[in-house]
């Protein structure tokens, strides 16, 4: 059985966290990922509302990363690709080591709030244990089992990329001529064109390794 768990711990106590709470209006999105060593959360979104430079200054310095590498610039932030160093610790770790895997991670204010997927029981037990021994005050704040979970999750699509994915369609985005843009999507979803964007690339890459190129494999 599947269990999907929502926890919230004060910003600090994960990485970034003292430049979340210097800036208001900034906003850190991890993707969605199977958590390994070196490859632990690789990619973050930033959304400054508009690119400053102080805030790329402060995530670059952060003593937990080795490199980092912009991907792709929107007008709402910027996408960067991180390598981890091997100060990583706390949260993230036990993630990883509960065989657990990612599904959300958002920083805002003075705040991280993360959606994590466990395949079994035990792997929940165990996080919680590693959670213990990091001494990391972490809240629960919400806990389903497969049965309560959205159908979306057959295809390991978040909530927002299963809401975004069929908004899109239903708007006619993926016709040829479209009948809707970005903007307009990000006004019905109440998010930027950017965030749209991101959420759409995410969805149709976990759509299409669930499907299409599930098959190809069982070929």
């Amino acid at each position: 059985m599947t269990f999907i768990a929502e926890f919230s711990i004060q910003a600090t106590e994960f990485s970034f966290g003292a430049v979340l709470e210097d800036h208001d209006d900034l906003v850190i999105e991890f993707e969605s990922v199977v958590p390994t060593h070196h490859g632990l959360m690789p990619f973050v979104f930033v959304w400054d509302g508009g690119g400053n430079p102080e805030i790329e200054d402060e995530i670059r310095a952060d003593p937990a990363i080795d490199e980092i590498d912009e991907i792709d610039r929107f007008d709402d932030g910027v996408l960067y690709r991180i390598r981890w160093n091997d100060s990583v610790e706390g949260l993230a770790s036990a993630i990883r080591e509960s065989r657990a895997t990612l599904i959300e991670a958002v920083g805002s204010d003075d705040r991280w709030t993360f959606e994590i997927r466990f395949r079994e029981q035990d792997r929940i037990e165990r996080f919680q244990e590693l959670v213990r021994e990091y001494d990391i005050d972490l809240h629960l704040e919400r806990l389903s089992t497969e049965l309560e979970v959205d159908p979306s999750m057959e295809y390991d699509l978040t909530e927002k990329q299963h809401e975004t994915l069929v908004t899109a369609f239903e708007a006619g985005f993926f016709e040829n001529p479209k009948r809707s843009t970005l903007d307009d999507l990000g006004t019905e979803l109440g998010v930027s064109d950017a965030a749209v964007t991101g959420r759409l690339r995410r969805g149709m890459a976990n759509l299409l390794s669930q499907t299409l190129m599930r098959r190809e494999g069982e070929q």
